[in-house]
């Protein structure tokens, strides 16, 4: 017996390129955005180290969360370097709130869609353990959403790293 296959004509493949592209290039300048970030907090974290007394508290742990949580403590009310980190603290705390799409995107599985504009949509998915346990997480973003929150990682990223800067260069001239 022969069987006829019905012929499915397939979209042409140069947009759905360019959009994987395009979502592609969004995820690497995000994660660009965090390195040069999480570089100033390390780099923080040694010249906070290097000053005599007070920076014997200060560990150069390996993993940056927890590199964050030290710089975290060393400026709050409490830490060795309360009065000169405020501002520090401050950003700090404010570039943290990124700290979940950081998660997605250096660790996501990516699908990418056109819609029948052709703007692409992004879909990300994390497989993590908690506890022994599965934790799955879902997040999608269009094009102009995922625009709007590179633009605000941008501000945020390069206030932290400017308030880091300075707060570097008055260590170092005290």
């Amino acid at each position: 017996m022969n069987a006829i296959a019905p012929v499915v004509a397939g979209l042409p493949r140069q947009p759905f390129e360019a959009a994987r592209d395009a979502a592609a290039a969004w995820r690497g300048r995000c994660l660009d955005l965090f390195t040069r970030s999480e570089a100033a907090v390390s780099e923080t974290l040694l010249v906070l180290a290097a000053i005599e007394g007070r920076g014997s508290t200060i560990k150069l742990p390996h993993l940056v969360g927890q590199r964050y949580d030290m710089l975290e403590m060393a400026a709050s009310a409490s830490g060795s370097f309360a009065e000169e980190g405020k501002a520090a603290g401050a950003a700090l705390l404010e570039f943290r709130k990124h700290d979940m799409l950081r998660t997605r995107l250096a660790h996501g599985t990516f699908t990418v869609t056109l819609d029948h504009l052709g703007r692409w949509h992004l879909v990300i998915r994390v497989l993590a353990f908690r506890a022994g346990r599965e934790a799955r997480d879902l997040f999608a973003t269009d094009e102009s959403e995922a625009a709007e929150l590179l633009a605000v990682l941008e501000r945020d990223g390069g206030r932290l790293r400017s308030t880091l800067g300075q707060f570097r260069q008055r260590l170092r001239s005290a």
